[in-house]
């Protein structure tokens, strides 16, 4: 498996973009109207990587931030989340404090946002995350490497890495909206996959432009391809801007409708937020206000 310029020739994507336009304004607005409901929001609360990763971070904020979390689950009566993300600094503090909880310690690694450094130092930045408690590991696809096409070296050196987060479950951000096409999305998806990601995710939230209704469909039609051709499930993870119930909500149903309900689970489905919880809580009250 050392071609995988070859390996993609057994995909395609041809006129996708305009598949995904006819689905998303049909099929999908009207999916989303039938599935909002506090079921649903509830469960979009389980698949979040809730996240803080500020210039201001420090291991006091940190705690502070995993104990607020705590308390707002208890004081709601709330599913847990997936996973809290943090820099890679923090992950002994983030996992002592979730000690007593089934939620997992995820960092951002491979020296992100930008990616832009030495293999090697992705590597033992990887090493030293999960050493010091780290349970997922997030790092960044090289997008000038996919840009130009260097597929090779992208995949090499996300084998590279997975290789050293053996242990752990890896997410590849792929920063959809600096590869702009679809078709560069689309195989930036399956390299990450035949590389041995759990998860592909679609951004970094640290560009102008984040996840996309667009760019989420497109990875799901690469995961499904995907494992139609491997027999291997591999999970998304929409990040960057997903503030709002209506978008997470709408993220579930593209999902469901290009990939099945044996994705909408937190194994196979992540939201990486920050802000998403509040509204959710805000929608789950209001919708069960209606009912009673």
């Amino acid at each position: 498996m050392d071609n995988i310029a070859k390996i993609l020739t057994a995909y395609n994507c041809v006129n996708l973009d305009e598949r995904i336009q006819f689905e998303l304004d049909g099929v999908v607005e009207k999916e989303i109207k039938q599935v909002y409901c506090a079921e649903n929001l509830e469960f979009c609360l389980s698949c979040i990587d809730y996240t803080t990763l500020k210039l201001t971070d420090t291991e006091k904020s940190v705690k502070v931030f995993v104990t607020e979390l705590l308390k707002k689950l208890k004081k709601f009566n709330l599913r847990e989340v997936a996973a809290v993300c943090v820099f890679p600094n923090f992950a002994r503090v983030v996992r002592e404090a979730l000690q007593e909880t089934g939620i997992q310690t995820a960092v951002v690694a491979g020296n992100f946002p930008s990616s832009q450094t030495f293999t090697e130092i992705k590597l033992a930045e990887c090493k030293m995350a999960i050493s010091a408690g780290a349970q997922e590991v997030d790092v960044v696809i090289s997008v000038g490497d996919m840009l130009e096409k260097n597929y090779e070296k992208v995949f090499r050196e996300l084998k590279a890495i997975r290789k050293v987060c053996e242990t752990v479950r890896l997410k590849v951000i792929l920063e959809t909206g600096e590869l702009k096409d679809v078709e560069t999305i689309f195989y930036a998806s399956l390299i990450a996959a035949y590389a041995g990601a759990d998860f592909i995710k679609t951004s970094t939230g640290k560009v102008p432009v984040n996840a996309t209704p667009e760019s989420v469909y497109v990875m799901c039609e690469a995961i499904k391809q995907y494992f139609a051709q491997t027999g291997r499930r591999v999970g998304l993870k929409v990040a960057g801007g997903v503030s709002k119930a209506q978008n997470a909500i709408r993220y579930v149903t593209i999902v469901n409708h290009v990939l099945g309900s044996e994705w909408l689970t937190p194994y196979y489905f992540r939201i990486g937020a920050s802000m998403l919880m509040d509204d959710v809580v805000k929608e789950i009250k209001a919708l069960k206000m209606k009912v009673e």
